[in-house]
């Protein structure tokens, strides 16, 4: 029976010596992470660079609007001049059966 009491007593110390242990390495890793000071800043520093991102894509997405309707132009354009001449190649073999 003493033999467990004497176990029980260092168990009691072991328990005791890693629990502190624990808790100085819990207190040891709030101290390397950032304070919320820290991480709002980092916060600030991201919203603004976001910002600045979302203004430069927006001219880039201004730019590439301009340049697509502008192409839809110019091919509006072809298809228009291309079926204007299917229609003069399509009168001509008609007058070329009727005359020809």
């Amino acid at each position: 029976m003493e033999a467990l009491l004497e176990k029980e007593g260092t168990v009691e110390n072991w328990n005791d010596e890693r629990l502190d242990e624990l808790s100085r390495r819990v207190d040891k890793g709030f101290e390397e992470t950032a304070t919320k000071v820290e991480l709002s800043a980092l916060k600030n520093e991201m919203n603004l660079r976001f910002d600045d991102f979302s203004g430069r894509l927006g001219r880039f997405e201004g730019s590439i609007t301009a340049q697509l309707s502008d192409l839809g132009d110019r091919l509006d354009r072809l298809s228009n001049g291309l079926i204007i001449g299917a229609f003069g190649v399509i009168a001509a073999v008609i007058a070329n059966g009727i005359w020809g």
